[in-house]
């Protein structure tokens, strides 16, 4: 296995800093490495962009500690496992003739990297945990091998990356596949989606930023079928659904919504499906510019370019995409129970990947936490060539964000009186606002969403106690930045972090030098559903300086190591997301 390990890592080639030959007043030469390339030697988060390899059959691992005797259950992970393809072709030689030659093509972004999928078997009873992990698009790698390239199936699957294939592939490469091993689905993993019945061979479903779905089998990781949202009810039609929808444990509905773009504008189309209705039930429709909303029904002003059209057409998010500063942060609410948008707020403008939690007070307000940037300049700093030669810029830092829709009720009576072209913000209005730049703000007045900072801290991949969503809560917990990483140029996420809310500070911390942790993925204790944060952290640590992976144990409390696992092999960095399943 250690010969795999070395294997993988040099399949990759790093920048080295260039040698500098110094002759000093004595004759003598030495080298010299210029302080900007000695700053890149030390940013050892670069090797956790590499190639995966898989543990197909399960393997026992060795636990450094001991877990909880009550841990036991499934955490399946997804994230990034193949970067670069290697590929031949024909070249011309000196001579006149043609030889083959070998050459790679590379992804452009951290979020486009085929999919990699791990599962841990946890036994805290006998303090056991077995692994196995599946890079699940093999033949969709071989494909872009073969084309030398990617060609898109759909729009909106990759974040930034150039697909090396001329307009006319491009065209017909836009159809969905129906195998499985050809969607590179490598966003978000979940347990929880209800499309098969009790007594069934257990699955698990992996999602990207289209609307496609890929179902695994849950023990051996093997990609088993593909949905499409519309595939399910034809009313569920769109091209982007977000990678993380909502599941109600309460009512056993799973929602989400599919982006209907058209040719004068945007549908947003939400929906539930649940084990009682497989065919699922439809929410509502929200009309509204095209955006890339990755969460849920939060529209920032990062909106698609030719009012909307190059979203449907171009082959990355980030090409189809610009951000409007000058345009507020639209929230739509929308009731499940009379199952139309009953409300619209604005806010200043930001823009966010994930949302945290959301909850209402008996005076008929409604407040949502998310993880905000001032801008959508994360998305371009997180491309794979700045992660690999190390970050030249500081990392923008995220803040999270309180916002309060205040008389729910009251406002929802006020826009139901509104006209309706007000109202659904329809097309007039829309193409106003795209082609002669007039403000949208300008053009509806609605009332206005303010918000409070929640914490003195940056964090990202927020995960909470799921017996508290939905509800007020106190406590979440995502990656963040050490004291030194906050001080040095060129750093990522290198801690786990636990926030108070209520206090507005980070109450624990885990810190391991050049250790770069994932997503930390929350367990609650069994029998007590009021102690928010009795529970235990789950979260996979990239080690930069030994290139290796290993699974971390932590008290929710207090963040202190419970228990250390060793894996067979790397696991690359990863902004994916995680599912545990008991």
């Amino acid at each position: 296995m250690a010969e795999e390990i070395a294997t993988t890592v040099e399949l990759n080639t790093y920048s080295e800093p260039p040698t500098i030959i110094t002759e000093d007043e004595d004759g003598n030469t030495y080298v010299e490495v210029s302080s900007e390339e000695m700053k890149k030697l030390n940013l050892l988060y670069r090797k956790g962009f590499s190639n995966a390899v898989e543990t197909l059959a399960p393997v026992e691992l060795k636990v450094s500690g001991e877990l909880p005797a009550w841990l036991s259950g499934e955490l399946y992970t997804v994230g990034p496992g193949i970067y670069d393809i290697k590929y031949n072709r024909m070249i011309e030689s000196e001579g006149g003739g043609y030889e083959s030659a070998t050459e790679t093509f590379s992804m452009g972004h951290w979020f486009d990297a085929l999919p990699f999928v791990n599962r841990f078997e946890l036994d805290g009873k006998n303090n056991k945990i077995k692994y196995r992990s599946r890079i699940t698009s093999r033949k969709y790698e071989t494909k872009i091998r073969d084309h030398h390239g990617i060609v898109t199936k759909h729009p909106f699957t990759l974040f930034k990356t150039h697909v090396n294939q001329t307009p006319l592939a491009k065209l017909f490469g836009q159809k969905r596949t129906d195998k499985p091993e050809m969607e590179p689905c490598s966003i978000n993993i979940s347990t929880n989606f209800p499309f098969y019945k009790s007594g069934e061979k257990p699955k698990v479903f992996c999602q990207n930023h289209a609307s496609q779905v890929v179902e695994l089998e849950a023990y051996d990781l093997s990609p088993s079928s593909v949905y499409s949202w519309d595939d399910i009810n034809p009313l569920f039609r769109g091209n982007h659904a977000s990678p993380h929808p909502h599941y109600d444990e309460n009512t056993g509905e799973l929602i989400n919504f599919n982006m209907e773009i058209q040719t004068l504008g945007t549908r947003y189309n939400f929906f539930s499906i649940s084990e009682n209705h497989q065919s699922g039930e439809f929410i509502a429709s929200v009309s509204a510019k095209a955006s890339y909303v990755h969460s849920f029904a939060v529209v920032f002003p990062f909106y698609g370019k030719n009012a909307g059209i190059n979203v449907k057409w171009s082959d990355s998010i980030l090409d189809s995409l610009s951000y409007k500063p000058e345009e507020p942060t639209i929230f739509y609410v929308i009731s499940r129970v009379k199952k139309q948008h009953i409300a619209t707020y604005k806010s200043a403008p930001c823009f966010a990947f994930h949302h945290i939690n959301a909850f209402e007070d008996d005076d008929d307000n409604l407040y949502l936490d998310i993880v905000c940037y001032d801008n959508t300049d994360i998305c371009y700093d997180l491309s794979l060539e700045n992660l690999r030669n190390g970050l030249v810029v500081e990392l923008p830092l995220a803040e999270v964000r309180r916002f309060v829709l205040q008389n729910i009720q009251i406002e929802s009576v006020k826009f139901s009186k509104m006209p309706q072209t007000t109202q659904l913000e329809t097309l007039q209005n829309t193409v106003v606002s795209l082609f002669r730049n007039v403000s949208y703000q300008s053009i509806h007045p609605w009332p206005i969403a303010n918000y409070v900072r929640c914490a003195d801290s940056t964090l990202e991949l927020p995960r909470i106690n799921p017996k508290f969503h939905g509800l007020r809560y106190r406590y979440v917990y995502g990656i963040g930045l050490s004291a030194k990483a906050a001080t040095q140029e060129g750093q990522i996420w290198d801690a786990l972090i636990k926030c108070d809310l209520d206090t507005k500070e980070v109450v624990a911390m885990w810190v391991v030098e050049n250790c770069y942790p994932s997503e930390p993925v929350f367990i609650s204790a069994p029998g007590n559903d009021n102690n928010e944060d009795d529970g235990i952290l789950l979260s996979v640590i990239f080690d930069g300086h030994n290139i290796k992976s290993y699974l971390v144990v932590l008290d929710a409390k207090t963040l202190l190591e419970l228990a250390r696992i060793d894996l067979p092999q790397v696991i690359p960095l990863s902004f994916g997301h995680g599912s545990f399943k008991q």
